[in-house]
């Protein structure tokens, strides 16, 4: 179950209609934000990233490339994103199903205790490791 302070997890084009995984977070209890409810298909990650860093949501992606693009990372820095990723990216659906509904304790924890922004890999296990943090941007 979702604690009532953690934030609602938006996900990114490629999963917002994987039923699976949809199927954990209703499990958990945990709101769901869909990229296709806001953007087309195709919107370039530093246009939706300020919207999930804005209304702070925890980004749920496998493009575990944003943490090497240089506009999309500094998206991230700059809205304080809460990114969590899968960090094998030929994983199925099931397969991402298990991992994330046994991180889903650790995704809360990381994010009650760790300001935004920041990078956080999802292992095939489920295991979370909080990978990069940044320094509070200036506002």
């Amino acid at each position: 179950m979702q604690p009532p302070d953690s934030p609602a997890i938006f996900l990114d084009e490629d999963h917002c209609n994987n039923k699976k995984i949809l199927a954990v977070l209703a499990k958990a209890a945990v709101r769901v934000e869909r990229h296709l409810d806001y953007f087309v298909r195709g919107t370039p990650d530093e246009d939706w990233l300020p919207l999930v860093g804005a209304n702070g949501w925890a980004l749920l992606t496998t493009d575990k490339r944003i943490r090497f693009r240089t506009n999309e990372k500094q998206a991230v820095i700059k809205h304080k994103v809460r990114m969590f990723y899968f960090s094998k990216n030929d994983l199925s659906g099931e397969q991402m199903a298990f991992a994330l509904e046994t991180a889903m304790p650790e995704i809360f924890k990381i994010c009650a205790r760790q300001q935004p922004p920041f990078f956080a890999a999802i292992t095939k296990t489920g295991e979370v490791y909080l990978r990069e943090k940044f320094a509070q941007p200036q506002t």
